[in-house]
């Protein structure tokens, strides 16, 4: 089993990837190139698609320092997540626990 784990890890990183943190070897750190859409209501629950690079299965989402739910690594270059709650206001998108990325903008409800 851990043989098959390795391997589908192994698969997600390009041939030929070096670097990754200063460890000399390891793959390269998830980077964040797009969020979208990159706004959405303070209610959370908008299904959101992160795109970027070296993205691991294991790959938490995080949206102001909340985690995101329903995360779905889809790819090592995509993943999809729905947006927790949090106040209104521009918030930062982190992918594999302090990898910052981009924003995302929550915005107030309107009132019914």
């Amino acid at each position: 089993m851990a043989v098959v784990v390795a391997a589908a890890v192994m698969a997600l990183w390009p041939a030929g990837a070096r670097g990754g943190r200063g460890t000399g070897g390891g793959p390269p750190g998830p980077t964040i190139g797009s969020v979208t859409p990159d706004h959405g209501p303070a209610e959370g629950g908008t299904h959101v698609t992160v795109k970027g690079s070296y993205f691991t299965p294991n790959s938490r989402v995080t949206f102001g320092g909340v985690e995101a739910k329903d995360v779905v690594v889809v790819a090592q270059g995509r993943i999809t997540a729905v947006t927790p709650p949090h106040p209104p206001g521009r918030v930062a998108v982190t992918v594999g626990g302090g990898v910052r990325g981009l924003a995302f903008t929550y915005e107030a409800s309107e009132p019914k």
